[in-house]
């Protein structure tokens, strides 16, 4: 009996200690055409890759990673499960800018629904949303962040007039060379890449 508890112990842990990834397949998808730039410019901020908790720590301890507040002028973090509260500083820089002055021109805020991401934490989401990219992700490199275009002010529900002029602010720091964009539908949020300007 004691034999076989160990057995099983055993394989619990090996199978625990498993990678939910293989990082060479992982570099081998291309991504699209569309977010090519997204990743170029992520990369441009000298991070390697995020792999586990352990090389967002390493970040954090040089003090290239800070920490994103929970609530700030113009925005919300919502409760993350497969993001972690940290950004380059830049990267957090402009999401305060950018709430700042959504907040200035509409008197709501917005939700902030996912930031930096390992591909561990990469690997967990895919196995509750399809969507979730089996490539490498500007979130992989700390210097991306989702905002929720269906959620202000603490409301889950469609807002034309705060959607729009959320996409005029993204549209704003686009053309000042800031930050890429794409609008994710399946997730109703705005994917934001900070561009190292």
């Amino acid at each position: 009996m004691r034999f076989l508890s160990l057995i099983l112990l055993l394989s619990f842990s090996f199978f625990k200690s498993q990678k939910c990834y293989d990082l060479k397949t992982v570099l081998k998808v291309e991504p699209t055409e569309l977010y090519k730039p997204h990743l170029l410019a992520s990369q441009s901020f000298n991070v390697n890759i995020l792999e586990n908790t352990k090389s967002v720590d390493k970040y954090i301890a040089k003090g290239k990673f800070v920490k994103v507040k929970k609530k700030s002028r113009g925005y919300r973090l919502q409760a993350l499960e497969y993001s972690r509260p940290y950004l380059v500083k830049k990267a957090r820089t402009t999401l305060e800018r950018m709430a700042n002055q959504f907040a200035t021109n509409t008197k709501s805020f917005f939700v902030v629904s996912s930031v930096t991401r390992t591909l561990e934490d990469q690997c967990r989401l895919r196995k509750v949303n399809s969507n979730a990219s089996l490539g490498i992700s500007s979130h992989n490199y700390g210097a991306a962040f989702d905002i929720s275009y269906v959620r202000f002010d603490h409301q889950l529900k469609v807002n034309p007039k705060l959607e729009k002029e959320l996409g005029k602010l993204l549209e704003q720091y686009k053309n000042l060379g800031k930050i890429f964009y794409i609008k994710e539908k399946q997730q109703s949020c705005y994917h934001v890449t900070v561009r190292n300007y």
